[in-house]
């Protein structure tokens, strides 16, 4: 059976414990069947630790956040009170894992997020070890119902292993050499819901000039090809929105933009640059 099947399956005998949580938390699965439908989505990296900016970000009307473990500086505590504040906003997110470690997917994920972003995925070996971490049906995850994303205990077991496997969104980073040449086996493996692409680790693994070399665009065309042959998702990071619609052509459809601290100093450098113009203006003589 698909992942897919196994889903859908999943939703309609996880329905009586999704009712019985919080708006916020019955909301999460949706990501992943938007996702799965190629309908397009776009989050941001979070990379400070405080639960107000992913508050602030339940506002913004984007369609999700990724806590990003990998180059900031998460922990487990931090993790739980950020990941908390997500599902009181109604925002799902996902963590940017360091590695590969199981004990850490299944500690965000009973944390309550909403999935993972698994860095360096070079293998289809790799993406089944991380499916084997990540969902409880597959038989290997360690289940506990006690956290967040059990609702503290106060959902039946198998409707809660049937919802978090619905729900749990698996995203792999392709931004290796040695990935670019195993597309088509790490497309083909059903339990992953996205190929991402890491453009600036992909730029240097292929010893490309940077994210502006022209030849990065054809590795872009190339895993969003084996997307299509695959009917797997496939996302990319952008610095801003101005491709987006020109990626979106190519068959991308979930798309990470900048960080929170890149609005936050996008905006006062603006503002910065515009008083002192305002300053300038006012000073000249009359």
């Amino acid at each position: 059976m698909s992942e897919v099947a196994s889903s859908d399956r999943a939703r309609s005998e996880a329905g009586s414990a999704i009712s019985s949580v919080s708006r916020p938390a019955s909301a999460m699965p949706l990501l992943r069947e938007r996702v799965r439908a190629a309908d397009p989505v776009i989050g941001t990296f979070v990379k400070t630790t405080s639960p107000q900016t992913i508050e602030v970000l339940g506002h913004s009307g984007l369609d999700f956040a990724v806590l990003d473990a990998e180059h900031a500086p998460f922990g487990v505590e931090s993790l739980d009170r950020t990941l908390g504040a997500a599902r009181g906003a109604g925002l799902a997110a996902l963590v940017r894992i360091p590695d590969h470690a199981p004990a850490f997917i299944n500690t965000c994920l009973d944390l309550g997020a909403s999935g993972v972003l698994v860095p360096h995925t070079l293998t289809a070996a790799d993406a089944e070890a991380i499916a084997d971490a990540a969902r409880f049906g597959r038989g290997q995850r360690g289940f506990s119902p006690s956290g967040r994303a059990g609702s503290y205990g106060q959902i039946d077991h198998a409707s809660y292993r049937a919802a978090a496997d619905s729900g749990c969104n698996i995203w792999c980073q392709i931004e290796d050499r040695a990935a670019m040449s195993r597309l088509d086996e790490i497309a083909a493996v059903d339990a992953v819901d996205c190929l991402f692409i890491g453009p600036a680790d992909l730029s240097l693994s292929l010893g490309y000039g940077g994210m502006d070399d022209p030849r990065l665009l054809e590795a872009i065309r190339a895993i969003a090809a084996a997307g299509r042959r695959h009917g797997r998702a496939v996302g990319l990071y952008v610095g801003n929105t101005g491709k987006v619609a020109d990626m979106i052509a190519l068959g991308i459809t979930v798309f990470v933009c900048g960080s929170d601290q890149g609005f936050m100093l996008g905006r006062a450098k603006q503002v910065a640059t515009d008083f002192s113009s305002a300053r300038e203006k006012t000073s000249q003589p009359a």
